[in-house]
């Protein structure tokens, strides 16, 4: 229930903000608002779970690509019901944890799912 509220949180905030839609559904491009979002994320898991460099770039690719996947649902279940949205939100995420589970190592891991036990919205900056 967290992650879909944290899915769902991020989604709005994307879809609020006019340069974040600036560019079209699956155009690939990145607004100025969905990089500085994919940064902001990035260094906030980078803070608690410390990343290589290598591991920080592929992480920051995985956040746009999310954020490109979540802005371009948005888009396309404008009008389909909340159970649709929650399913396809729910769907993206899953992907996202899969990948991001794929490029941290095992004491990352541990880390992550700590993090993920005390997360809150609260406290995400």
């Amino acid at each position: 229930m967290k992650n879909l509220f944290f899915a769902t949180c991020i989604a709005a905030g994307v879809s609020i903000s006019p340069a974040a839609q600036a560019a079209g559904p699956g155009d690939g491009s990145y607004s100025q608002a969905m990089m500085s979002r994919a940064t902001t994320l990035t260094r906030a898991l980078a803070n608690r779970i410390h990343f290589n460099e290598a591991q920080y770039l592929a992480v920051k690719q995985l956040h746009l690509n999310m954020l490109t996947e979540r802005r371009d649902l948005e888009i396309l279940l404008n009008g389909a019901s909340a159970e649709e949205r929650d399913t396809q939100l729910s769907w993206a995420q899953q992907r996202y944890e899969s990948e991001l589970m794929y490029l941290l190592k095992p004491q990352q891991l541990l880390a992550y799912q700590a993090l993920r036990t005390n997360f809150t919205a609260h406290r995400v900056k």
